[in-house]
């Protein structure tokens, strides 16, 4: 009995314990399925969550690829601005972009596009930034805006601490090579959920706190793009948009390369027009009453400046002066010495100089009078003649100005052109002071009645007209031996030849050129005074004239050069011996007025003989008339040819002057055209070139863009075939993998398609230039 108890309690107390022990296995079992419900109910959560920035994510590269190209840089900005507010909610303030070495970044966003969010207003921002700023951002981060505007530039080494508490910092001297690809976030990730509340957030201390995201382009285009700052922003999610904002980024700089290259060919045409137009009005400013004043009208306009003004060299000082203005408030300068004051300067170095600032210039002499005449910034440029600088053309503005690049090559381009009409203008001066010269000494020659008076009104004249250092004049006896030098014309740092007597060669020389000119350019080979005398006497080039009376040399003109080795020109040398046949004339004349004279004081003589004798006189008387008649005659007649010879002589200087001026000016327009002509040629061919480069580049582009393209479409091939087992079964993460590879090639693919219709359309685009700037041909 007792061991039945016993029994039935020790199976009571198993089954009470396999009871409990099935009560504890189904609550465990409980348990297990609600906390692996939860758990999947969490997954489940997450994978939708992931589902959603996944399809946000499409969308935005979507919107991205269907965005169209743009042809300027303001255009692409706009398009950054609407894509990030209307999908990520960032409204846009700023787009900085600028070439890598840059000073500055420039802020290309419309300010009617710097966006707005529920009427929430925007802060301001600068123009421009300094582009060593760029480099403390090297990922998108957060930043004051006092930082971005400069009020504590020095406090931007460190980028502040994000609001998500993960902490970025980046030091200002890490060089740009160095940097991170743009738009990378290397914090952890979070929900992209995150974003859409911030449409409905208020902007957190937007004056203050801005989000800066930098981006970096083709063709070394760079720079910043600046956003608001809503508040608990999650910079790390801008992960997931790094590749499509890649490519949006990518065509703001092949859209400021395209905006860059027509402004560079715009500005070449505009340059090269101007300047045919500034050479087509110098021509008609030399018919004006005062042509350089209105050549400085002309170079004022050509440049866009305020006034303007021309300075000459003096010919032998070293001083420069104002000879024309226009526009200045007052026109009184005074001469500088070169290399002191502003255009001293100019004439010294022979460089343009170019200043923002005149009055503050240390090389500006009179800054008073400069401010009071209208001069606060300068631009100068060397006139220069065979590499000489004659003059020096520059050009005003009453208030502080930058000169470009573009002003200053078209003020060196209007020196050279200034520089061939000042060339010329001295020449057509300098050949009417020699015909000036010849008239004088031609109505002088005609007064004198004296061979001394004669011969040394000839030395004068040709020593200051053709600026020789030594004019004398060689008498020769009746057998042709030569007489000392009695009439001399020198400088007076050069020795004197007064009384000297030379070689009978001299003489042999010029009778033997068969009364021609005899030039030498450089005595030193071989004088025709000798090697002696030319050494004794410093002739480094002479030029000796034969002079003629009745078909014998009776004296020759020896003119000497003594400072400088010296070409004789075809004019000088036409003006000297037309010298020395006035002097043959006047000799001629004065040994007839002479011998005239001699027969006068003979039948004087006479006449006093028959006073004394009283037989005969009434037929002396008679006679004595008669020789006073025919004397007043001969008087009258020579008188009645000494005019007749100077008006000639003056009608032919006058004739010679004015088809040589003619003659000249048709040169110089025929000059001017071709010069003009090679200027455009020039011009046309640069702008080939320039498109020519471009269209290489494009087709570089498009070629490469096709390769890649090849190549894509077999992995994605392969990828595909992989997807479907043709190689085999795959388990879910070898498919995941093979997947993930589809779509990166697919999002590569989209790149390079978008390549080659960049390069593509820069090519029809660049076709369409060619044709266009390609002038019409007869």
């Amino acid at each position: 009995m007792l061991q039945a108890v016993i029994a039935l309690l020790v199976s009571a107390t198993l089954t009470a314990i396999v009871g409990a022990a099935v009560i504890v296995a189904l609550a465990v079992g409980v348990l297990l399925f609600l906390r692996w419900r939860s758990r999947k109910q969490v997954d489940d959560a997450r994978v939708r969550e992931e589902l959603a920035a996944m399809e946000r994510e499409a969308e935005f590269s979507s919107a991205v690829d269907q965005t169209p190209h743009s042809r300027t840089g303001a255009e692409a900005a706009t398009n950054i601005a609407a894509l990030l507010q209307d999908f990520l909610w960032l409204p846009v303030l700023a787009v900085y972009a600028g070439r890598e070495g840059d000073a500055n970044l420039t802020n290309i966003l419309p300010a009617t596009v710097g966006g707005l969010i529920d009427a929430a207003p925007s802060p301001s921002l600068p123009s421009s930034l300094e582009s060593s700023l760029a480099k403390l951002y090297a990922r998108p981060s957060t930043a004051r805006l006092d930082t971005l505007a400069g009020k504590s530039f020095q406090q931007a080494s460190s980028v502040p601490t994000v609001e998500s508490g993960v902490e970025s910092t980046e030091s200002s001297e890490t060089p740009a090579s160095e940097a991170p690809d743009p738009i990378v976030a290397e914090t952890a990730e979070q929900p992209v959920a995150e974003l859409q509340g911030i449409a409905s957030s208020s902007l957190s201390d937007a004056a203050r706190d801005v989000i800066v995201l930098p981006w970096r382009g083709p063709f070394d285009w760079t720079g910043l793009i600046v956003t608001s700052a809503p508040a608990g922003v999650p910079l790390d999610t801008l992960e997931r948009y790094r590749e499509p904002l890649a490519r949006l980024t990518g065509r703001v700089g092949a859209a400021l390369e395209i905006e860059s290259e027509a402004a560079k060919l715009g500005s070449l045409q505009e340059r090269v027009s101007r300047t045919v137009e500034f050479s087509r009005s110098l021509i008609s400013c030399q018919d004006e009453p005062a042509p350089l004043v209105s050549i400085s009208r002309e170079v004022a306009r050509l440049v866009g400046a305020d006034s303007a003004a021309l300075w000459r060299v003096e010919r032998g000082a070293a001083m420069i002066r104002m000879v024309a203005s226009h526009g200045l408030r007052s026109a009184e300068f005074l001469p500088l010495p070169v290399g002191q004051g502003l255009a001293g300067t100019v004439a010294e170095s022979g460089e343009v100089l170019a200043i923002e600032d005149a009055p503050g210039d240390p090389r500006c002499i009179f800054p008073r009078e400069a401010r009071e005449s209208g001069i606060a910034s300068y631009a100068g440029a060397a006139v220069k003649s065979d590499g000489i600088v004659i003059a020096v053309i520059e050009a005003h503005n009453a208030n502080q100005h930058v000169w470009t690049g573009d002003q200053q090559r078209s003020l060196e381009a209007a020196a050279s052109i200034i520089a061939e009409l000042v060339k010329s203008t001295d020449a057509r001066g300098d050949r009417l002071k020699v015909e000036s010269a010849y008239l004088g000494l031609s109505e002088a020659l005609q007064r004198l009645h004296a061979r001394d008076e004669v011969l040394e009104a000839v030395v004068e004249v040709l020593g200051h007209a053709l600026g020789v250092s030594r004019a004398v004049i060689v008498e020769l006896g009746e057998q042709g031996t030569v007489q000392p030098v009695k009439q001399e014309y020198r400088l007076e740092s050069v020795k004197s030849a007064l009384g000297a007597t030379f070689a009978g060669s001299l003489v042999d020389r010029v009778n033997a050129a068969e009364a021609e000119p005899i030039a030498i350019d450089d005595s030193r080979e071989q004088s025709l005074a000798g090697a002696e005398v030319a050494g004794q006497y410093q002739i480094l080039s002479e030029l000796a004239l034969p002079v003629r009376v009745e078909g014998t040399t009776c004296a020759i003109v020896y003119l000497h050069q003594s400072d400088r080795l010296r070409e004789w020109q075809a004019d000088e040398i036409e003006f000297a011996d037309r010298v020395a046949r006035q002097l043959g004339l006047s000799l001629t004349n004065v040994r007839a007025f002479e011998t005239a004279s001699a027969e006068t004081e003979a039948a004087r003589e006479k006449v006093r003989q028959a006073r004394e004798t009283a037989e005969g006189a009434e037929e002396l008387r008679r006679r004595i008339g008669n020789l006073e008649r025919e004397v007043s005659s001969a008087l009258s007649a020579e008188n009645q040819a000494r005019t007749m010879l100077a008006h000639a002589s003056a009608l032919e200087g006058k004739a010679r002057a004015e088809t040589d001026m003619a003659r000249r000016s048709e040169a110089e327009a025929r000059q001017e055209s071709e010069r003009l002509a090679a200027d455009c040629v020039r011009a046309q061919t640069a702008s080939q070139q320039l498109l020519e480069i471009n269209r290489l580049k494009s087709e570089f582009i498009v070629n490469a863009g096709r390769e890649m393209d090849a190549s894509l479409q077999s992995v994605l091939g392969l990828a595909e075939m992989l997807e479907q087992g043709a190689y085999g079964h795959l388990d879910p993460e070898q498919l995941e993998a093979v997947r993930g590879i589809y779509n990166w090639g697919r999002r590569v693919k989209s790149d390079v398609d978008w390549l080659i219709e960049y390069g593509s359309a820069r090519t029809r685009k660049l076709e369409q230039s060619g044709e266009s700037s390609n002038p019409p041909t007869a």
